[in-house]
Parts: structure tokens; C-alpha cells; sequence
């Protein structure tokens, strides 16, 4: 099999494979950058290194924070630097893909997310409904938590609940339903998924549905920008008539899910309530792990403190070993003011290369994600993100042409 037969396969598998198997995605990856490489050679104009050079402006600012952890005696963990490549390599990888190559990636992508989120919500039913009644204990927080998801005359909403739901993945929730968001504007503003109406509303309605169930504050507020978006882009009086409504229905039923309802009333407990027997929730944690930043002195964040370093010290003021939830918060501990800037360069660069509807649809669901998560912290995010950048720069310049869109 030819090397560029190869590329093909490999390329568009390399998303789906970050949601089942770090190991293969890692080999498809290394795989992909080499081929590319080889069948590339020289052939690279200096514009090429010029967008390159901006589009490693977030490795950068790792590179920064990670000379900062040496200077501050933490060491210097390669680990940071290695799980980033995409951000270096990806660019090489996109540009040696063509547009039919771009095209099924889109498709496949779609596809198969498609068919595992299907496969898990059945699952999540039967189990669901086999346990109605039950207490599974063991994945929660406290009993009260079990006891609250058990307690359904029809179902145990707990075995269809953002903790319940990935059993069989090794999936942060978060990073599902930004996958499943991307796939939702896949759908509604790309011409290349071609199907008929009620094949186009089955598939809006479960995605729609699983960023429903995982119950992720980003995830929802995501789909309803995903509805705006769609429903008044035509600036259409009836089309406006008809978001509203349909965004009322989004919010009424994300109401009505159990699990959404408990994440609500925790949050509310603890956060508005300062009810300290409460079960923190993901809300308090994160407004502790924010707050923290107020301890950090002004050469800290001026300059920053690593990432080692500046996880340290949250630990020491939160009890928490965890990173900030906040990618630009994250930036500005390790890696100071430089490193903020250089992160918004790296988001800002579609700007200047991909002008439509879909690429600011994308950047826009991004930023909102990055505020309540380390999302270029995890392979999930780094690899969909550097894919669909790369796909921006350096991918075909017609891939997401405004006069696609039916507006």
C-alpha cells in the first residue's frame, strides 16, 4: 500500500481514536507525522514557517513555564512538552492532507460519534432499567447522592448520569460534550454531511441529547449558543420565533434532568448557601481554585511561577492537587503575562485565515470551554483543537467557504 493510501486511513481515524485508546491515537499520530515528513521533504514555502510560528506560540508559553519550574527547583517534566506535539506536528499534517482527505475526516468524525454516543444512551437505558430502585454504590459521592438518582418509578436516572454514562470510556464528561458540540456545528454549518431532514434532525436531537445527560455547565451553555447561532443567523423573524422556543425547550428539559437538578442544588448549597455539610460541588471547587490567585503575588503573575511550581502552591492554599479549570488563569500562574498573551495569539490566529461562520463558531464554543477547564491540558482537547486549527491555517482554503452555508 502506497504511503499516501496509508496517510488517508490514518488521518481519519486520528480523532475517533482519542476517544477510545490513547495508546492507538499516540501511534497513529507518530505515524501520520512521519509519513508526512518523508513525502513533504522541502516542499515548504516561508509562509508555512511563518503561520508555524504563531501556531506554536502556546508551546511557547509551556516552554516558558517549564524553564520557570527549573528556576523555582521543581524540575523540568519533558511529559508537559511531549503530550503538546500536536500543537508543532499537527500543522505538518494538515498540510500535506488534501481537501477529500479534510472531508471524510469531517465525516467520520460525525459518524462515529454519532454511533458511540447512540450505543452508550441505549446501554445507559438498559442498565438504567435494570437497576431501577437500586443503589449502585461505589461511583458517587455519598449514598444521599445514589439514593436520589435510584429513587424513579421508571428508571435509575443515576445509570444515565455524566459519572454512570462513561464506564466504559476512560472520557472526562466535559470533553465528550465539547466533542459532541463540535459535531453539532459540523452538521449545521458544513454542506458535507449530506442527509435527508429526519436523518439531520435525528442526529441534532442525540447529541443534543447526550450533552443533556452528561449535565456539563459548558456543555449546555454551549448547545444554546449552538441554537442561537443557527436560528438567527438568517436574522429571519420567524426562524427567531422558533429559537426562542426551541431554546426554552433545551433549558426546561435540561431542568428536568435529575442529574442536572442535583448539580444545581449542590452548587446552590455550597456556593450560595455556604452550607459546609453540603457535598461541595464542581461550582465551589472551581471558585476555590480561582480565588487562589488572590494569594499569588504581583511578580508571580507578572512574570509566573511554572507549572509545577504554581500547582504546588494551589495545592498549599486549596488542599486541591489540581490545576486552575481556567486555561487563561492556568496561564497566567505558570507562565505569567507573556504566557496569557501568547495563548490568545494562538486562539486569535483563525481570525486572519479562515473567515466564516463555522471558524468563529468553533473559536467562540473554545474560549467558553477554556473558562471552565484546562481543555489544552488533556489529549481530548489538545488534539481536537490543534486538528481543527491546523484545519483553519492549513487546510484548504475553500474547506469552510461562507457560500456553503444555507442562510
Amino acid at each position: 500500500m502506497k504511503p499516501e493510501s496509508v496517510f488517508k486511513y490514518l488521518f481519519v481515524l486520528l480523532l475517533p481514536s482519542v476517544l477510545i485508546s490513547f495508546a492507538a491515537n499516540s501511534v497513529f499520530f507518530v505515524l501520520l507525522s512521519l509519513i508526512a515528513f518523508s513525502q513533504l521533504k522541502s516542499n515548504y514555502s516561508q509562509v508555512f514557517f511563518r503561520k508555524l510560528i504563531w501556531f506554536s506560540t502556546f508551546i511557547i508559553s509551556i516552554l516558558l513555564a517549564l524553564i520557570l519550574d527549573v528556576y523555582n527547583q521543581h524540575g523540568f517534566e519533558t511529559r508537559h512538552l511531549i503530550k503538546r506535539l500536536a500543537f508543532v506536528l499537527m500543522p505538518f499534517i494538515v498540510f500535506y492532507s488534501k481537501k477529500n482527505h479534510q472531508i471524510l475526516a469531517l465525516k467520520v468524525l460525525v459518524y462515529f460519534m454519532s454511533a458511540l454516543s447512540f450505543l452508550l444512551i441505549i446501554i445507559g437505558l438498559i442498565r438504567s432499567w435494570l437497576n431501577k430502585g437500586k443503589i449502585v454504590y461505589g461511583n458517587w459521592d455519598s449514598e444521599t447522592t445514589e439514593a436520589f438518582y435510584a429513587n424513579d418509578m421508571l428508571l435509575n436516572w443515576g445509570e444515565l448520569s455524566y459519572k454512570r454514562i462513561f464506564l466504559f470510556l476512560d472520557m472526562h464528561p466535559t470533553y465528550y460534550a465539547f466533542f459532541s458540540a463540535v459535531v453539532l456545528l459540523i452538521i449545521l454549518f458544513t454542506p458535507y454531511i449530506k442527509l435527508r431532514k429526519w436523518q439531520g434532525f435525528t442526529l441534532v436531537l442525540l447529541h443534543t441529547s447526550m450533552i443533556l445527560l452528561i449535565s456539563s455547565k459548558a456543555g449546555i451553555i454551549s448547545l444554546l449558543l449552538i441554537t442561537g447561532i443557527e436560528f438567527f443567523k438568517a436574522k429571519n423573524p420567524k426562524h427567531m420565533i422558533l429559537g426562542v422556543l426551541v431554546l426554552s425547550l433545551i433549558i426546561i428539559t435540561a431542568l428536568s434532568i435529575p442529574s442536572t437538578q442535583l448539580r444545581i442544588e449542590r452548587a446552590y448549597q455550597s456556593v450560595v448557601l455556604k452550607d459546609t455539610s453540603a457535598t461541595k460541588s464542581s461550582s465551589l471547587g472551581r471558585l476555590e481554585l480561582w480565588n487562589s490567585i488572590n494569594d499569588f503575588s504581583t511578580k508571580e503573575l507578572i512574570i509566573g511561577s511554572g507549572i509545577q511550581t504554581s500547582r504546588a502552591k494551589v495545592k498549599e492554599l486549596t488542599g486541591k492537587d489540581k490545576n486552575m479549570h481556567n486555561q487563561f488563569l492556568q496561564a497566567i500562574v505558570s507562565s505569567g503575562i507573556i504566557g496569557l498573551l501568547l495563548l490568545i495569539c494562538f486562539l486569535a490566529l483563525p481570525y486572519s485565515h479562515s473567515k466564516n461562520l463555522f471558524t468563529y463558531s468553533f473559536i467562540a464554543l473554545l474560549f467558553l470551554n477554556l473558562f471552565l477547564e484546562n481543555m489544552l491540558d488533556r489529549v481530548w482537547g489538545i488534539m481536537l483543537v490543534s486538528f481543527f486549527y491546523s484545519l483553519f491555517i492549513f487546510g484548504d482554503k475553500s474547506l469552510f467557504n461562507k457560500e456553503h452555508y444555507h442562510v
